[in-house]
C-alpha cells in the first residue's frame, strides 16, 4: 500500500495532482536528491508531471567557458534525460517546458546555418525541425508534450513557465514574473525557493519560485544562494483553483509531505 494514499471521495475525484520539477540540469543533477524525489513521485502517483525547464544543461554547446575535462557530452545528456523520462513513463500526463538551457540547442543551430545554406526551403525546414529539441531528445517517444522556452502552460488557474528574470532575494524574482504576466505563476530559473502574494480587484495571486534539483557546487560560481526542492500542486478541475505545496529538501536528503518524513 502506498504511504501517500489517494482518497476515493467525490472531492478527490475532482482534484488533479501535479508534480513540478525544474533545474535538474542533467548531467549535473544531484543524484541523491533526484533519486529521493523520483521515489516519492513513484509513491504519490500524480496525475501529471511538469518538467519546468533546464532539465538538461546542454553544456557542450554553451557559449560560456567550458571545463575541457568535463565529460558532459550532448549524447550523455540525451541518454540520461531518456532515463529520467522513462522513469516517469507511468504518469498519465507529462509536459516538458523549455528553459534557457534547452534553448541553447536552438541557438546553436541558428548560429551554424552553413550546413543548410544550399538546401531548398522544404528540405531546410525538414532538417531544422529534425534538429529541434523535442526531436533530438526524443520527447515524443516517452509521451512528453513540449512547450518551447518562453511558452506558458496552465495548471488550472496557475501558469507554469520556466522564467527569464532573476532578482537578488528570495521571492523577488517571483514578484517580477507576477508583474509581467499579471496572474499566478510558478517558475524555475532562480534555483531557489520563494513565494510572494498580491491581492487586487480580481482576487489573490501568487508567484512561486520552485527551487532546483541540480548540484549546489557549480564550476562557474562559488557558494550560490540556491536550495533544493520541488512542488506538488492540487487543482480543482472544475474551478481551476489550486494549492501549491512548496517542498524544500533538507540535508540528508529528506523532506516532509503530509505529515510523513521522506528519506
Amino acid at each position: 500500500m502506498s504511504i501517500f494514499p489517494r482518497s476515493s471521495s467525490p472531492s478527490a475525484a475532482n482534484t488533479r495532482v501535479t508534480v513540478v520539477l525544474n533545474d535538474i540540469q542533467v548531467p549535473f543533477q544531484d543524484k541523491r536528491v533526484l533519486s529521493l524525489v523520483l521515489k516519492f513521485v513513484d509513491e504519490l502517483k500524480p496525475d501529471e508531471v511538469v518538467l519546468n525547464g533546464d532539465v538538461v544543461d546542454c553544456y557542450s554547446i554553451s557559449d560560456f567557458d567550458r571545463d575541457p575535462l568535463t565529460k558532459a557530452s550532448l549524447s550523455r545528456e540525451i541518454r540520461e534525460a531518456g532515463q529520467l523520462m522513462h522513469r516517469l513513463r507511468n504518469i498519465p500526463r507529462k509536459v516538458w517546458i523549455g528553459g534557457n538551457h534547452e534553448d541553447r540547442l536552438r541557438r546553436h543551430v541558428w548560429k551554424n546555418t552553413k550546413l543548410i545554406s544550399g538546401m531548398d526551403d522544404k528540405t531546410r525546414a525538414v532538417v531544422v525541425t529534425a534538429m529541434g529539441f523535442p526531436e533530438v531528445f526524443g520527447l515524443g517517444e516517452y509521451g512528453f508534450d513540449w512547450v518551447p522556452y518562453g511558452g506558458l502552460y496552465k495548471i488550472g488557474k496557475l501558469t507554469a513557465t520556466h522564467g527569464s528574470m532573476v532578482r537578488r532575494h528570495s521571492g523577488d524574482s517571483g514578484r517580477a514574473h507576477l508583474d509581467k504576466y499579471g496572474t499566478s505563476v510558478i517558475i524555475g530559473h532562480t534555483h531557489r525557493g520563494g513565494i510572494t502574494y498580491r491581492r487586487d480587484v480580481r482576487g489573490v495571486h501568487a508567484a512561486y519560485e520552485n527551487f532546483c534539483l541540480c548540484r549546489l557546487d557549480p564550476e562557474w560560481t562559488q557558494h550560490p544562494n540556491w536550495q533544493h526542492g520541488f512542488s506538488v500542486v492540487h487543482t480543482d478541475v472544475r474551478s481551476g483553483f489550486f494549492n501549491v505545496q512548496s517542498i524544500p529538501i533538507l540535508p540528508g536528503p529528506q523532506f516532509w509531505y503530509g505529515g510523513t518524513r521522506v528519506l
